[in-house]
Order: structure tokens, then sequence, then C-alpha cells
């Protein structure tokens, strides 16, 4: 039986040799002589044949000729800066594959290019990446937070440019008031110059006027004061000023630079351009006595020796030198009061003037001469900084003060801005209250509140269009009211 096999095997083999091109077809997987040998070496074996051809083995030296994949051929790779998708394999004739948009399908064999390109390719170029930083929710305010504006009182007082024709009076208090028929101190004097021509305020009811004419020349001819150099003393029609100080209002008050006069008359420029000597050493805590010397004691002796004068106001450390300074006498010591700034000039106020009502006055100096421990508290409050002022953590926004509003100051404050010879218009904004001017800040801090949560909330950026959808602010938008167009 299996001389008959092998007999009819052999036949089939000779036939195949000599027929074997006429039966392979172009790009067949496997010629007929290989089927053959499968066959021969299935009948070798003794198994039925199944009709799956067998997988090649590896250890045979012909396994690697029916493999269809290519051999791989280790190439030097480069990271490049692209950050587009592999690109598909090359062309078999090496060419680089055609450009195109979209996304090729992942390679398989050979080199890559884009991502990883091989060594004898030229790397793309890096780009720049810029990369967004997002804050973290709840750390920094939104961009959008704004408060109401309001007309306050300093608005108003801080455009007139001339004063009211009315008979001199100081409505209301130092830090409250207006000021009538106020008279100008001479830009020039004697023995006086006016500093900071271009605010205006060489203003003040003609008592106060007076005096420091009378004091420029005493202390020239008594002190050998070379002259006073004038700061501010009050607007036109007095009120609040916007800028500067919280008093000097009524027309009584008035600020000299403790820098001596120079012996020729500056000019306009200088005038606005001229710095003052600080009187403090690098402390700030002490005066320098390169400049601080006797002559300023004499100078402030001589403000406060006036029975019209009420108080006047240095800097702590000033204050404490002259206590050093005063010697026996020392009654004079209990109008120099401390008070915050005032390192390069003295403050002189004045009381009230007698026989006008409507002045509200200070309560007079207790007698004390504020050398003792009063005098220690106030260095305590003005110690220097050691470096710039820290920035304020972030949290919850906060409402801003109300300005002072025309309701605020006496209602006769209103007349005087009415008066010529250039009244001043008072818009019915400016009439507001106090109580509403609260009301208004309490209302825009709900909504602010509510834009400052809705800015923690994660995603959100800030701006009015992203933070009007969050829930948190829905309590306080109003839908617009439209006119029905029936």
């Amino acid at each position: 039986m299996r001389a008959a096999k092998a007999l009819g095997l052999a036949v089939v083999c000779l036939l195949a040799m000599i027929f074997g091109s006429l039966f392979q077809a172009p790009g067949a997987p496997q010629s007929l002589p290989s089927l053959v040998e499968a066959s021969w070496a299935d009948s070798a074996h003794g198994g039925d044949a199944s009709g799956i051809p067998s997988a090649p083995d590896p250890g045979h030296p012909d396994a690697a000729k029916a493999a269809t994949l290519p051999d791989f051929v280790p190439q030097p790779h480069v990271l490049s800066g692209s950050d587009q998708s592999q690109s598909g394999p090359e062309e078999p004739d090496g060419s680089p594959p055609p450009p195109s948009d979209s996304a090729a399908a992942p390679a398989t064999t050979g080199s890559t290019t884009g991502s990883v390109s091989s060594g004898t390719d030229t790397p793309s170029k890096a780009r720049p990446v810029s990369i967004k930083v997002e804050p973290i929710p709840g750390t920094e305010q939104p961009q959008n937070i704004a408060w109401p504006k309001f007309v306050g009182a300093k608005s108003l007082f801080g455009t007139a440019k001339k004063p009211a024709s009315m008979e001199a009076r100081a409505i209301g208090s130092y830090s409250r008031g207006c000021l009538a028929g106020a008279v100008p101190l001479p830009i020039d004097g004697p023995a006086w110059q006016e500093m900071r021509l271009s605010r205006n305020r060489n203003w003040g009811h003609p008592q106060l006027i007076s005096l420091i004419e009378t004091f420029a020349k005493d202390a020239q001819k008594l002190d050998g004061w070379p002259g006073l150099l004038v700061g501010d003393i009050a607007q036109p029609r007095g009120g609040p000023m916007i800028t500067g100080h919280a008093s000097h209002q009524i027309g009584l008050d008035a600020d000299f630079w403790l820098t001596p006069m120079p012996k020729r008359r500056l000019n306009r420029n200088e005038r606005e351009t001229l710095e003052a000597t600080s009187m403090l050493d690098s402390t700030g805590l002490k005066v320098d006595p390169k400049v601080f010397t006797s002559k300023q004691v004499a100078l402030i002796k001589r403000a406060a020796s006036y029975p019209q004068v009420e108080r006047i106001f240095v800097h702590p450390a000033i204050k404490k030198a002259l206590c050093e300074a005063a010697g026996t006498d020392r009654a004079w010591l209990g109008k120099v009061r401390p008070w915050f700034g005032h390192y390069y000039h003295f403050h002189m106020r004045i009381k009230c003037p007698a026989g006008f009502g409507g002045c509200t006055p200070q309560p007079p100096p207790s007698g004390d001469d504020g050398c003792g421990k009063e005098v220690t508290q106030w260095l305590a409050k003005v110690v220097p900084a050691k470096g710039p002022p820290a920035a304020r953590p972030p949290g919850p926004p906060k409402a801003p003060s109300a300005p002072i509003m025309l309701s605020d100051l006496p209602k006769e404050c209103q007349a005087v801005l009415a008066s010529g010879p250039e009244p001043v218009a008072i818009p019915k904004a400016a009439r507001m209250t106090t109580i509403q001017v609260k009301i208004a800040l309490k209302k825009a801090l709900a909504v602010n509140l509510a834009l400052y949560k809705a800015s923690a909330v994660s995603g959100s950026k800030g701006s009015a269009s992203d933070l009007s959808k969050s829930p948190a602010l829905r309590p306080h938008l109003h839908k617009a009211e439209t006119t029905d167009p029936k």
C-alpha cells in the first residue's frame, strides 16, 4: 500500500515539475511545488489534511522567505518640536508620502516622520509654546468690579474760582463746612511768598489773613526768620478739597513751611516745583539737627503765642524736639499737638471769630504741655515701614467710604455756592443724602459680592458675560422693562 502511494506521488511531482510554470498565477502566495511539498510532509507525518496551512518554523532556514513583513532595519532617531500626528509609511520607492491635511494611518514599517524623524531627515523646527496659566478660583478679584460714582461736595467747591460775595463767615466745622466772603492772601508780601499757586488755595477768613500778615512780619523782625513760605489756606468758597486736607474748609486753617524763604522772589514754576525740606532724620522718629534748629523752634513758638491761635499741628518727632527745647516757658506747648504728616510744615488753626454764629468751635486745650505719655504714644504710631505696604490679600470686595455730600454740610453752604459773581450750579445728583449714598453702596456691594462668588466657581473667567450666567448673580439681575409695541 505504501509503495502504491509513493509511486503516485512521484508521478504527481514529475507532472508538477513540467507544468508548474503554467499553473502558477502571478502574485499567488504559494507555488504548486510548495503545495505538493506540504502535502508530502503531511503524508510523511501520517496526519489528515485539514485545509489550514501550518505556520512556518522560525528555526527553519527558509522560514524568513514565507514572512510578508520586510526586515526591520534599526536607524537613529531624533525628537522634533512638531506636535503633528505621525505620518504614514514612506512609499516603496523611498520618496516621502504626499502631504495630507488629515491624519494618516498608523505606520507599520520603515521610519516615521513628524514627532519622530530619521537621522537622515531634517528635523522640524521647534515652535514656541505659550502656556496660559488660569488663576486659582477665589484668589483674585473679578475684573468688572465697579462702584457707583457720586457728585460729592468736593467736586462743587473745587470748581469755584472766585469767593462768594457775601458777608465774611466761617460756616460749620473745620472739616464739615464752607466759607463766605473770603479774601485772598497776596501771593507776595514783605515777609512771605505763597506757594503752589495753581491750587488757588490762598483764600481765608479776613481775620486769618490779617493774622498771617502780622505773624510773617513779627517772625522776620523779632525772631530773625527770613520770611514765610505759605502753603494751603482754603479754597475761594471753602468746603472739601478735591485733594489733600480733610480740614481747611472754613478759612481758619493755614500751613507754613519750615523751610526758610529764600532772599529772592520765586517765579511761578519754582513755586510749583520747589520741594520742602523734611525736618526728620533717617530714622523718621527724630528731627535732624542740621535742618531743625532753634530758628524753627522760635517760629513755632511765635505762632502759638497769639491768643487767636487755638491749635498747631506738627509731626510727633517735632513735638518731642519742642518739648526738649522749650526750657521753663512751657505754656505755649499745650497748643502744639502731634499729628500724622506735618514733617516739613506746621498747621496753624485759629478760633471761631467772635460775634458770628454758625461756626462750630473745638474744645479748648486742656492746659497740659503734651510732652509725656501722649508724645510717646504718637511716636509709636508713626514708626516708618521697613518696606512697601503689603498687597491686600485676595478676598471679598469691600465697599468704599461714602464721600462728603452737600447734605453733610450746613444748609447755608448751598447759598454760598449759588452766590455770585460766578455761582456754582448744583446738579440733582449732588443733592443725594448720606442715607441714599449708603443704600446705593450697599446694593453695589451685594452685586460685587455675587460677582466675586461667581468668579470663584471653577472655569469662570470673571467677565460680565460669563459671570451673568452664574446662579450666584441671579438674585441681583433684573429684566429690562420694554415698552409694549401695541
